[in-house]
């Protein structure tokens, strides 16, 4: 069995929901009191800790009260089942149809930036 890698992250992101206001009623959102998703993202640059909270309608009986509107900005980090940023993704994809690299080589490309296996890579 593989050991999961373990990554700590330098800076920690979290961010609210951009609508401040109910789409179905005009009310203003009320924030939930817990996360409503969390991810550690690996980019060029750094590890990022993304959270984003989500907010929903004040009254319960209005049309999409049970909706959670969540925040737009956390997301754009990373696609929702990737294991690392966005940046690693293009770099990924650039080296793969500009280079010709293979999936062996890729890892090598970016050690010196983020720890990436060839099982990530594929």
């Amino acid at each position: 069995m593989r050991t999961p890698q373990r990554f700590y992250a330098q800076q920690r992101l979290m961010d609210q929901p951009e609508l401040l206001t109910c789409p179905h009623g005009g009310a203003r959102l009320v924030l939930c009191n817990s996360l409503a998703w969390q991810k550690t993202v690996p980019t060029l640059a750094r590890v990022l800790s993304v959270a984003g909270l989500s907010g929903q309608s004040p009254h319960e009986t209005w049309a999409g009260a049970r909706l959670r509107l969540l925040a737009a900005e956390a997301q754009r980090m990373a696609l929702p089942h990737a294991t690392s940023g966005d940046d690693v993704l293009v770099r990924l994809g650039w080296g793969r149809s500009h280079h010709h690299a293979t999936s062996r080589e890729m890892p090598a490309e970016l050690a010196s930036h983020v720890r990436i296996s060839v099982a990530q890579v594929r």
